[in-house]
Formats: C-alpha cells, sequence, structure tokens
C-alpha cells in the first residue's frame, strides 16, 4: 500500500509523526487527515510546507500566533 507519513511541525520546532495517512482534506480553515481504520484528525492552523512523492511524505507547519490571527508581524 502507498499511505502517507505527515510530519507535524510545531511553532516550538518539536515534530510529529503520523503514518499510514491514506487521504488530506484541505480547506481555508483546517486541514483533515484520515487514516483508513481510524477516525479522521482534523488541524487547524497548520499549512503544507512541503509534498515528496518518492518518499511518500507530507510536512505541515504550524502558523504562528500571528498569522492565525490575521496579524502581521
Amino acid at each position: 500500500m502507498c499511505q502517507l507519513r505527515v510530519r507535524l511541525q510545531y511553532a516550538d520546532r518539536r515534530e510529529v509523526s503520523l503514518d499510514d495517512i491514506a487521504a488530506i482534506q484541505v480547506t481555508p480553515d483546517k486541514i483533515t487527515l484520515s487514516a483508513l481504520f481510524e477516525p479522521p484528525r482534523e488541524l487547524s492552523g497548520f499549512d503544507i510546507q512541503h509534498i515528496d512523492s518518492l518518499r511518500n511524505e507530507v510536512l505541515l507547519v504550524q502558523r504562528s500566533v500571528e498569522k492565525q490571527n490575521g496579524e502581521h508581524p
């Protein structure tokens, strides 16, 4: 099977890896990650930074608080 590994990079630079992601849905206010045998996981405040199709990997980076609130640094 060709599921994805999704790496979540938080604003404090810590990373969490999620394996076996089968689908990613992006809307203006959230990103939904779906795995085959788990309920969907909704993430708010993240942007897709990089997609590597050769490694089946996606990097999602958490927006800064200012960007989430619509402020400019």
